[in-house]
């Protein structure tokens, strides 16, 4: 788990402790913030979204809920209160389902602005491939870098971890990436100049999610592994909460625009009372988007045009139906 190797112990990594008091008061910080904001995100969780199911839903709130034994796993460890396997196993538990879970909350998402299904399938592969390639061997050093038998697991865990770290930030820029691309593609078919601060928000989000990647793995190469990975959990549920920040925008999206290659429409299950602007944004944004419905492609489609579409929230009928839709 760490760099610091004590011998002749029988837990090797989990039997070092915290010395510094400046260290040791930035892992409760960082620990106690995380914790606070994976309850938040949990009551917004189920406040947030009308109908508790679907991809999106289901990732965002395992994801959220697998920040707390993550730190629970990783406070026990390093403060040498419970070090046997279990606190191990624990966190290894929750930090599968944090990682790659983020991964698929950014994935889902793919689906309101990527047309082709082929973009999406690759992503998925990506994913899974992935999670295969790098949880399981990490695992695996991990579990025996706090054994018995640690000297033959410690340099390799060393090793590996940068490597999964390095891969798993990557998988999240690609899929930012892309993401930003297809949104920017998106909102430039719109009247120029009306969703300039629309655009310029999702690629700030975007950006921050990048910079927050490049933070953790600079805390890693800097040798302070403990607070390496409670910094982590942090970083992770403000990425989470982002995703809310930006969420009205993608309701915004799939209000007005739907494709045969997007399996849900967000405004179906999510509450728009957390967005008190989005009632009148989605009113304006409406109102231009017909009178601009002659210069668009095929491809992209008024709400209002399909009506038997299930996907497709039916704004023909003003204000009024909106409100009956929440």
């Amino acid at each position: 788990m760490s760099s610091y190797n004590i011998p002749d112990r029988n837990f090797g990594l989990s039997e070092r402790s915290v010395s510094n008091f400046a260290e040791r008061t930035t892992v409760a910080c960082l620990i106690g913030l995380a914790w606070y904001n994976a309850l938040e995100l949990i009551v917004l969780c189920f406040t947030t979204f009308k109908r508790y199911g679907g991809c999106y839903f289901w990732c965002l709130l395992i994801s959220s809920v697998a920040i707390i034994p993550f730190g629970l796993g990783y406070l026990l460890l390093i403060y040498n209160i419970y070090t046997n396997l279990f606190p191990v196993a624990m966190e290894l538990i929750a930090w599968v389902c944090m990682v790659t879970g983020q991964s698929l909350v950014l994935w889902s998402r793919l689906h309101l602005v990527v047309q082709d299904p082929t973009v999406l399938r690759w992503t998925l592969a990506m994913i899974i491939i992935d999670a295969i390639v790098f949880h399981i061997p990490a695992s695996v050093l991990e579990l025996g870098s706090h054994s018995n038998k640690s000297a033959l697991f410690t340099s390799g865990f060393n090793v590996f971890e940068r490597i999964q770290l390095i891969a798993f930030s990557l998988q999240e820029v690609v899929l930012s990436v892309i993401y930003s691309w297809e949104a920017v593609r998106l909102l430039n078919l719109r009247p120029r100049g009306h969703y300039r601060g629309t655009l310029v928000q999702l690629l700030i989000v975007n950006l921050a999610m990048i910079l927050m990647d490049a933070a953790v793995i600079g805390v890693q190469y800097s040798g302070l592994f403990d607070i390496h990975v409670t910094l982590k959990a942090f970083v992770y549920s403000v990425k989470l909460k982002l995703e809310y920040a930006i969420l009205g925008k993608l309701v915004a999206f799939t209000e007005m625009c739907a494709s045969s290659s997007q399996p849900t429409d967000l405004s179906d299950f999510v509450d728009l009372s957390f967005h008190p602007n989005q009632h009148a944004d989605s009113d304006s944004q409406a109102r231009v988007f017909a009178r601009s419905e002659s210069n668009l492609p095929q491809h992209v489609h008024v709400a209002s045009k399909h009506p038997s579409d299930p996907r497709i929230s039916d704004t023909s009928g003003g204000p009024s139906s909106s409100n009956e839709a929440l």
